[in-house]
């Protein structure tokens, strides 16, 4: 690659590149619209995986409203309460699972205070989903601003750039 320098704000030619015959301002703002773009890009991703977050949060609450309200009815420990209540865990057994919560055990006989650690469990679950969603909100506002500190600096070269030319053809 050759580099021919006509003056300090232009450069005659990079042989061999799309930046050939172009203003150093002009270079200069490609890169920044090209980096603005990657952050962009870098935001959108972030989105898609709050979302993701957020569907599965969703989702894991639903899943223990249904489990809390079929289980509510059963107030005893005797026996056959406890065999209810690993009918009613069998039944959102695969659903579970699918949303990453430990099964193990659950087609067994449980206790009152074993359902409530099942549901402190899911609740929890649910609750890392809101506070991973909450940091993740942090660093898609940091790549949302550097695209717009990068498109603002492209701008400034596109103006800068203009300027230049137009002095030029005052001469």
């Amino acid at each position: 690659m050759t580099i021919a320098v006509g003056s300090t704000s232009n450069v005659n030619a990079i042989k061999g590149t799309e930046f050939e015959g172009m203003s150093i301002q002009m270079m200069a703002a490609m890169v920044m619209l090209e980096v603005g773009a990657t952050k962009k890009k870098e935001a959108e991703n972030k989105i898609a995986e709050m979302k993701g977050q957020n569907d599965r949060a969703k989702a894991l609450n639903n899943l223990l409203d249904r489990m809390n309200g079929e289980l509510g009815g059963i107030t005893k420990d005797e026996d056959s309460d406890k065999a209810s209540r690993a009918v009613i865990l069998t039944k959102y057994m695969n659903e579970a699972k699918g949303l990453g919560i430990d099964v193990s055990g659950w087609n067994s006989p449980k206790s009152a205070e074993q359902i409530r650690a099942i549901s402190s469990t899911i609740q929890h679950m649910a609750e890392n989903c809101n506070s991973d969603n909450q940091t993740q909100m942090v660093k898609l506002q940091d790549f949302m601003g550097q695209y717009n500190s990068f498109v603002s600096g492209a701008s400034d070269q596109i103006k800068n750039a203009n300027q230049i030319l137009q002095g030029l053809a005052k001469n």
